[in-house]
């Protein structure tokens, strides 16, 4: 047999190409190769992986406490410029209109009138509030509103609730001066019995404008930099939230409720009886304020009040036509 041409015959197939895979998750873990020359590399536990875990974001801080015993201050000390505005705005208008008037005369009458005192001081209350909305204002970043809390939308929700709490309120009071010492000619009935003209503006000027300045002083400003302290103190540890309600929010309303009466003191002769009244009175605004977080509340049931105290000496005088009934 003759062998076959080995140039004939058929080359053996090449190597197949590579095929490239992708890889895939078996579960097993990749060791790192072991060191040369350590036999007891894989005796040792592993050290684990390093993980970097971001810090959780700081917290918030608490919100400003606002307002302050430092802001109750300053919004009193402004009293003293609004004050002094007040009256030289009252002087500069009569002196244009009583021109033949020397200004000694004026200055009397000022003094002396009801309808011009009011005036003064209405004109005073206006500046006070312009001067108070443009510091703090500017102090508390946001609106002086805003940061004694106003809340008018509560005093629109609650409004009749309120008229009739203010109204009540004010009944209840008068009854109760029936059993307490009261004096029999108060200088704030004098100023009513001054003249007709005198007694409206009194009584317009008793359930607008004085109302809302109050309550803007004493409910808008000192009650809540009072519970405030507390609140401070809650913050420090010193104080619990239970401790707070039951201690030191009574307090706010007692701190508040003397001053309050003590600036009508000379409108009642300084009569215990009435001023006791008018601290009772001051203790109802404060809670109404506290409950719903709204000055504007408390200012509706103060004029109410107010109201209804007015509405009883239209009735006794015949609409202050009849002002000689007032002297007793």
């Amino acid at each position: 047999m003759i062998d076959a041409d080995p140039s004939q015959q058929p080359l053996p197939d090449a190597d197949p190409e590579p095929r490239f895979t992708e890889p895939h998750d078996t579960g097993e873990v990749d060791l790192p190769s072991a060191p040369v020359n350590d036999p007891g590399y894989l005796w040792r536990p592993m050290e684990p992986p390093v993980v970097l875990v971001e810090p959780e974001p700081a917290p918030p801080p608490p919100p400003r406490l606002i307002p302050n015993l430092g802001h109750s201050l300053v919004f009193f000390v402004l009293l003293i410029p609004a004050f002094l505005g007040g009256w030289i705005v009252t002087f500069g208008i009569l002196s244009l209109v009583l021109r033949t008037v020397p200004t000694q005369g004026i200055i009397l009458r000022v003094g002396h009138e009801v309808s011009y005192a009011i005036t003064a001081q209405a004109a005073a209350y206006g500046i006070q509030w312009g001067l108070a909305a443009l510091v703090f204002s500017l102090w508390w970043s946001k609106s002086l509103l805003r940061g004694v809390q106003w809340n008018g939308a509560a005093a629109r929700r609650w409004l009749l609730r309120l008229a009739l709490l203010g109204v009540g309120t004010g009944l209840v009071i008068t009854l109760a001066g029936n059993f307490l010492p009261m004096p029999k000619a108060p200088p704030i009935l004098k100023d009513l019995t001054n003249s007709r003209a005198g007694a409206w503006m009194l009584m317009a000027f008793g359930i607008t404008l004085a109302p809302l300045t109050e309550e803007l002083a004493f409910r808008g400003f000192l009650l809540p930099s009072l519970v405030n302290v507390f609140r401070w103190l809650q913050r420090r540890g010193s104080m619990s939230e239970t401790s707070v309600r039951a201690i030191g929010i009574p307090i706010a309303i007692l701190l508040t409720s003397v001053p309050f009466a003590m600036i009508h003191a000379e409108q009642v002769s300084g009569s215990w009886g009435p001023l006791l009244l008018i601290g009772m009175v001051s203790v109802v605004l404060c809670i109404i304020r506290l409950a719903t977080s709204s000055v504007a509340c408390s200012v509706v049931v103060h004029m109410f009040y107010n109201l209804t105290l007015f509405s009883g000496l239209l009735v006794q005088t015949d609409f202050f036509r009849h002002l000689g009934k007032l002297k007793g």
